[in-house]
């Protein structure tokens, strides 16, 4: 997590201070959203814990789910007992576990959200030279060293927070970072130590959102990019699309990028396919699955860009139209996690770094901005709807989540 130093609240010399409009404010949103998003994330665990790992993205989702229940139970209350009573009562070693299991959860979070890029990169690129066996050891691989660098990252926070008693005649005390404390205690502090303040401020913030964010767009980029100059089929080139293989990305990419307008034979079929799923969406519902392994005469019903995936390719119920459907789903299920987690946290992260490179700026105008902080912690409840929507047509498989 970005560093908090800077929304805690200035002590005066006599009383403590008391919550503002805005604490209110914060705390009834993040009440909301663990009301919310604990028991979608509940309901996402059970399910996706009754289920086999079939798949890596399968993998991928629980290390989220883990990721997003870390958010919710544990910064989640603490910072709303903080903010309700505006003085730290858990003594200095809970002072230091707590704000280590912050920056663990996410820290990790970030660190899962790039190995879905990762794999999804190494997908397009290596898929051809890699047994699916093979590509899901490289996978726990990847999930195992992510969580293993959130622990190392955060381990410097059991150093760099403590309990301290501002006000001793009213027993007031904070968690506070060992630099906001020597300035309360006015201890002359050299220029090395708020170096070291600062370049410590700056590795957490970059480890914990900019470097991840910068992995995961590099990522998407090259496979966006590998994917439209593979996947641009010609009218004139139509019989030999029947002999690309699943791996080529052909079918994969008409499932994510749907070119409606190039199969005319279609309009009236994707219509009718549509509205239905337009009925079917009325009711909203969490289902852990993107991927269908039933075969297509057993399926409800299937979507325009899979119809055009059969209709380009003759291909009906056989092993590889599934598994280019679990591809392209997986693609998608992927794309719009990576998608969230930027839109939902780059506010708050770019607020930070204003305030780490230019305070007054920060300080004068910027300062009441904090509660895009929010949209961080509604990352982890709008997850789990995320990586179950494109599971509409596996009711047989998972039954609704009400």
């Amino acid at each position: 997590m970005v560093n908090e130093t800077w929304t805690t609240a200035t002590m005066p010399v006599q009383h403590p201070p008391e919550p503002i409009f805005s604490d209110y404010v914060e705390m009834i949103s993040l009440v909301v959203m663990f009301v919310v998003g604990a028991p979608l994330n509940l309901a996402a665990y059970t399910q996706l814990a009754e289920r086999p790992l079939s798949t890596r993205l399968e993998l991928l989702k629980r290390s989220l789910n883990y990721s997003d229940l870390l958010v919710l139970f544990v910064y989640v209350p603490s910072r709303a007992c903080w903010l309700l009573t505006y003085d730290w009562r858990g003594g200095d070693f809970l002072c230091k576990i707590v704000k280590m299991l912050h920056t663990f959860a996410f820290q990790s979070s970030s660190n899962v959200i790039v190995c879905i890029a990762l794999d999804r990169l190494m997908s397009v690129l290596s898929s051809s030279h890699h047994s699916p066996a093979k590509a899901q050891r490289r996978t726990k691989a990847m999930l195992l060293i992510a969580w293993a660098i959130a622990l190392i990252i955060s381990l410097p926070q059991l150093y760099v927070w403590q309990s301290y008693l501002a006000l001793p005649d009213f027993n007031w005390s904070q968690c506070l970072q060992i630099w906001e404390i020597a300035r309360l205690q006015n201890v002359s502090i050299g220029p090395e130590t708020f170096d070291a303040e600062s370049w410590y401020s700056i590795l957490h913030i970059c480890c914990v959102f900019w470097i991840p964010a910068m992995i995961v767009l590099i990522s998407y980029v090259v496979v966006l990019s590998w994917v439209w100059m593979n996947s641009r089929p010609s009218i004139s080139n139509s019989m030999s699309a029947h002999t690309f293989s699943i791996h080529t990305g052909c079918e994969t990419v008409d499932t994510v990028l749907t070119r409606a307008s190039e199969w005319n034979p279609l309009k009236n079929f994707s219509r009718s396919l549509q509205v239905k799923d337009e009925k079917k969406m009325q009711n909203p519902r969490i289902v852990v699955s993107d991927e269908s392994s039933a075969p297509l005469t057993q399926r409800p019903s299937i979507s325009p860009s899979e119809a055009s995936a059969v209709m380009r390719t003759g291909v009906h119920n056989s092993a590889s139209y599934n598994a280019s459907v679990t591809r392209s789903r997986a693609l998608r299920v992927s794309f719009l996690l990576v998608a969230a987690y930027i839109v939902c946290w780059l506010p708050y992260n770019l607020l930070s770094l204003i305030h780490l490179l230019d305070s007054g700026l920060f300080n004068a105008n910027l300062k009441k901005f904090y509660f895009l902080h929010e949209f961080i912690i509604f990352n982890s409840v709008v997850n789990p709807y995320l990586y179950g929507l494109f599971a509409k047509n596996d009711k047989a498989r998972f039954p609704r989540v009400k």
